[in-house]
């Protein structure tokens, strides 16, 4: 039977890997966790290995995070045999990654390809961001040329340095949500649509119920919200005037209406709870370690999104076309222009902290 190798590195990534491995499941596939910064007790490893439907016959992790240059490269070379040994005896005939910047998707093409293995396929699925305004190369000589050739020396020169992510000779297909918008890198590449593999997919809502009630969230509660803030890191919030009051007054309007509303904070704040969500009774407190991701599937039909200039609207759009998106402008952020642009296209409106006002939330 055909063998796929997907390697994943984050929660988007692992959604993306069961959603497609899920699709085709005449092929055999294997989820390969990489660069996890734990992987004695990772909540994704053990999950999946337990799940009894899961899409995958075969389930693995490896180690990333490592500070320290030596103890980086050693780490990557016992990575390098572990993955060199198993595309030796499994022959896959199609590599997915999030990033073909990522050294373990690049080596295990260059093992395939040393393996001689035909008609190999490297696939590049949307990461959210780049796969659309690109990212921009280094201009620096260091990065541009010192550090390729440091990673070709250490690694081997199979390795490449893509112009944008999802770009280099290692990618031949693109699984994108919006493949008519994708940066003009990718374009030349074989464009599939994501989203036809999310519709009505019961794997994917059962993976992500299994994930929700992993992480301690009322999967009732989620599944009858009519209004979700998810909001930037804390220093973010602090930076944006207005920003903090407007999510208030969105969320209070919500509840005096009678609706639902949940509040999702950015894992790393330290303020726990900056708009007070437990003072309020119809108001939910979503765990924040939960991937924004997860949650998508399982809201009601018409739900509406409110968040900030990054990728979590771009994955909301596609994962819930029917739902009202609403961003809060940033101009401190990244590409921040080109965000709004293409939020635009995608269907995305954006307004400023000052002038957002709480009906926006609630029509």
């Amino acid at each position: 039977m055909i063998m796929q190798l997907f390697l994943a590195s984050t929660p988007l990534h692992i959604l993306n890997s069961v959603a497609i491995a899920s699709q085709t499941l005449d092929k055999q596939s294997c989820l390969w966790l990489i660069d996890q910064p734990n992987v004695d007790d990772n909540p994704y490893f053990k999950l999946l290995s337990e799940w009894e439907a899961s899409p995958f016959t075969d389930i693995r992790i490896s180690k990333g995070h490592i500070k320290g240059p030596r103890v980086k490269v050693a780490n990557r070379k016992i990575i390098f045999t572990e993955l060199s040994k198993w595309v030796s005896e499994n022959r896959p005939t199609e590599i997915f990654t999030g990033s073909d910047r990522r050294i373990e998707f690049q080596y295990a093409m260059s093992c395939a390809v040393k393996n001689e293995i035909t008609d190999l396929v490297g696939v590049y699925m949307d990461e959210g961001t780049f796969t659309y305004v690109g990212r921009q190369p280094s201009t620096s000589f260091s990065d541009r040329v010192i550090d390729n050739l440091l990673k070709k020396l250490t690694y081997g020169f199979w390795w490449k340095n893509p112009e944008t992510i999802g770009a280099s000779a290692w990618i031949n297909k693109v699984y994108a949500a919006f493949p008519n918008l994708v940066h003009p890198l990718l374009s030349k590449k074989q464009l599939l649509a994501l989203q036809p593999i999310y519709d009505n997919n019961a794997k994917i809502k059962e993976f992500c119920t299994l994930l929700l009630s992993h992480f301690g969230a009322d999967t009732k509660k989620v599944s009858n919200l009519n209004c979700i803030l998810t909001l930037p890191h804390e220093s973010i919030i602090a930076k944006l005037e207005d920003y903090k009051s407007s999510m208030k007054n969105i969320m209070t309007e919500i509840i005096n209406k009678g609706g639902p509303v949940g509040v999702k904070y950015h894992p790393r704040n330290t303020n726990p709870d900056i708009l007070d969500t437990e003072a309020h009774d119809t108001a939910y407190l979503i765990p924040y370690s939960i991937p924004f991701e997860a949650i998508l599937p399982l809201l009601p039909t018409g739900a509406t999104i409110i968040g900030d200039m990054s990728s979590t609207l771009i994955n909301s759009r596609w994962l819930r076309p029917d739902a009202k998106i609403i961003s809060i402008r940033n101009p401190d952020a990244p590409l921040a222009n080109e965000f709004e642009e293409f939020f635009n296209l995608i269907g995305v409106k954006t307004f400023s902290a000052s002038d957002f006002s709480g009906s926006e939330g609630s029509q």
